[in-house]
């Protein structure tokens, strides 16, 4: 008969794990995170860890792998937003990423990435995707050259800052503001009409 401790050890999902090391990366930076205290955290033994990972490199490879998907790839694979006109899209993911709270963690994931090259290459990795996500819309909204790299740079680093510069601002504003910046993003300057 099995322990009621490793009973509960399986209770707890891989993803459960995976979160709590997100927090904690976010808390107390990479450097916290540790099975012991993570285990410690989720009221469970540290062997409930070895159901589900290899050892702490094996977390933190996964980690990476679950913060690009849960917090880019969720968006960027979204059939809804897929099928929608590109402004549409556009308008959708700039939504999408302030509600879900998609950059939560992307200041923590910048500050690991300065320390660890494994972690710098899949930041890199990340913020491509997001990259190309905005340049396919703006490429379908007709801009090409520097007014497409510059509205795809643009789009991916404030959508990126956004919660971290702006958070405690007033929630209407932050809507109003939303609708301005979808259409300065989706119109050319009115100079370039004159040409």
């Amino acid at each position: 008969m099995k322990s009621a401790d490793t009973k509960k050890s399986k209770g707890i999902s891989k993803n459960q794990w995976l979160v709590k090391a997100l927090e904690l990366l976010e808390s107390k930076g990479f450097e916290a995170v540790k099975i012991e205290r993570l285990a410690k955290l989720l009221g469970t033994s540290r062997s409930g860890f070895y159901w589900h990972f290899k050892n702490r490199q094996d977390l933190l490879q996964h980690l990476l792998d679950y913060w690009a998907q849960e917090y880019t790839s969720i968006l960027i694979d979204d059939l809804d937003v897929k099928k929608l006109a590109a402004d549409k899209r556009l308008l959708s993911a700039m939504q999408m990423i302030k509600d879900e709270k998609l950059t939560k963690y992307d200041l923590s994931m910048n500050a690991w990435a300065k320390a660890d090259l494994q972690v710098y290459e899949a930041v890199k990795k990340v913020t491509k995707m997001r990259l190309d996500f905005s340049r396919e819309i703006f490429v379908e909204l007709g801009f090409d050259g520097d007014e497409l790299e510059m509205r795809s740079r643009l789009f991916t680093c404030y959508h990126g800052w956004e919660e971290v510069t702006f958070s405690a601002d007033d929630e209407e504003q932050n809507l109003r503001l939303q609708k301005l910046r979808h259409k300065m993003f989706i119109n050319y300057p009115t100079a370039r009409h004159g040409r």
